[in-house]
């Protein structure tokens, strides 16, 4: 053991690997697989690392380096297929090399912690061959605790977590591995998350955050609480300054602005659900109880979801707020007949187009009066088309319910609105003072939940888990809260009411005749 880790030091300091599929070749295969049951089954085997520490960082180097050119080696012979039965020698060496180097980070916590940053390129390399994606993983887990700081000196660092989570998918075996190493980074490094949305592309980012969603919901792995607050502050960006939000990067990078402009449903809902999943974070009770901060953005999103004035032909009276859907109603109205015209066959689109036209046909018998005349707006709308991020974010939301033959994008508007409600009613459930918070500086919480009970085109979210899960929002906002109770209480009935105000009361436990 002690010669082969010898030779490995003195390779490494007299060639660095520069991609030669010869390197490392003068070490004998056997001489890899012999240490490494060695290090894997004798734990005197540690002793002999810790003689070794100076070196550590070379032999890390020199093993991933023998690991990716004995690959070489066998792809230009053509014997790196993934489905052959025996190995041929060069990829043997290959999984003996990797292999070892697992088995050493397992054995010796501070040989594992002298991992350099210069590996990072190498594991990044061996993960995009797909041969190594188990002994990678596990890997960078073992030295995680060490390297969450000395990795972030490599310029490639960004790029090897883009490949790990590239590997996380719902069939991976490895997923609880990929999840632990980045619960140690959201962990260790309090700055991690502002460095994955200064650094990754706005679908990378997406990954990093449903990652986070994840992590957060197993309540047996940590994160920082200046990443969830993160989370917080980009959620109030989004709102409060949303062209600061999707211009962050455009200096460096111009293209991205479009690209965080179409991914904004995308972060907006695992935003929201992660704000709901932190209620049950003991860490972060006592700041949302605190501060106002989370209810105020996410009735802020609800209303940009769910609030927008047709400038055209709609009549609007108090009552009758308008969902983005009555705006996509109206849009609808105004295209031809045949509109969508969508080329795919597939059966999902048929039934699509069958619940637009029964959508067109209801819409039309709701505008009996068009010479009715114009109402002031109500000061909820009136709020939002005077706050400039607001109208740009719900205009955006907008261009998502117009792409109708997206596939994804319009149930994801629908999505968000359900996560809202959840994280609204989670954040109610908290504290009075977010109750409270709902109907302060113009807002309107309370109407907002209520509207989610309308009527809605089947095609965006099943209408009754909406209407569900707004019913118990609206008891979690009036639970102990007279102000809200009041709102309730105070509803008159419209021409077309937005809500069965019945209905509600009883479901609430309030009989009207009482």
């Amino acid at each position: 053991m002690e010669k082969l880790l010898s030779e490995l030091a003195e390779l490494g300091a007299r060639q660095k690997f520069n991609g030669e599929i010869d390197f490392g070749a003068e070490i004998a295969s056997d001489s890899l697989l012999e240490v490494m049951k060695i290090v894997g089954s004798e734990e005197l085997s540690q002793q002999v690392l810790e003689g070794f520490l100076e070196q550590a960082p070379t032999i890390h180097q020199v093993l991933l380096g023998m690991t990716f050119a004995s690959y070489l080696q066998s792809t230009t012979s053509g014997e790196a297929s993934p489905g052959a039965q025996e190995l041929s020698e060069p990829l043997k060496k290959a999984r003996r090399s990797i292999r070892l180097l697992l088995n050493l980070t397992q054995r010796s916590p501070d040989f594992a912690s002298r991992i350099s940053s210069e590996s990072v390129e190498l594991l990044e390399t061996l993960l995009a061959t797909g041969s190594f994606d188990v002994e990678c993983l596990i890997i960078l887990l073992k030295t995680s605790q060490a390297t969450w700081l000395e990795f972030q000196k490599s310029p490639r660092y960004s790029a090897l977590l883009q490949r790990v989570l590239s590997k996380y998918s719902p069939d991976f075996s490895e997923n609880s591995t990929i999840l632990a190493y980045f619960s140690v980074l959201f962990e260790m490094d309090y700055g991690f998350l502002s460095m994955c949305y200064a650094e990754m592309d706005a679908p990378t980012f997406c990954e990093i955050l449903d990652v986070l969603r994840v992590i957060l919901t197993r309540k047996t792995l940590k994160i920082h609480s200046n990443n969830l607050l993160f989370v917080l502050n980009l959620l109030e960006l989004v709102v409060v300054d949303y062209e600061a939000f999707w211009r962050a990067r455009e200096r460096k990078e111009p293209q991205s602005v479009e690209q965080r402009r179409v991914a904004t449903v995308e972060i907006l809902n695992l935003e929201v659900e992660i704000v709901g999943e932190m209620c049950s974070n003991t860490e972060m009770t006592s700041y949302l109880n605190e501060k106002a901060t989370a209810m105020n953005s996410v009735v802020d999103v609800l209303d940009a979801v769910s609030i927008f004035r047709n400038k055209i032909s709609i009549f609007l009276d108090f009552f009758q707020i308008l969902h983005a859907e009555a705006l996509f109603a109206d849009f609808r109205a105004e295209q031809p007949s045949d509109w969508p015209k969508i080329e795919s066959e597939h059966p999902r689109f048929e039934v699509l187009k069958r619940k637009i036209e029964e959508e067109r046909r209801y819409e039309e018998t709701q505008r009996r009066y068009p010479d009715r005349p114009r109402q002031p707006l109500p000061p909820k709308i009136q709020r939002v088309e005077s706050s400039e991020s607001l109208s740009l974010l719900a205009n955006t939301i907008f261009s998502k319910y117009r792409s109708i033959d997206d596939v994804i994008g319009v149930p994801r508007v629908g999505e968000l609105k359900l996560n809202c409600l959840k994280a609204i009613a989670n954040l109610a459930n908290l504290s009075d003072s977010n109750k409270l918070a709902t109907l302060q500086n113009g807002r309107q919480g309370l109407i907002s939940v209520l509207q989610c009970t309308t009527r809605r085109p089947e095609y965006f979210l099943e209408s009754f888990t909406m209407r569900n899960q707004s019913i118990f929002c609206v008891r979690q906002l009036t639970d102990g809260c007279q102000e809200n109770k009041e709102v309730v209480f105070n509803l008159q009935q419209p021409n077309q009411p937005i809500i069965d105000r019945k209905r509600l009361l009883e479901e609430l436990g309030v009989h009207v005749d009482n």
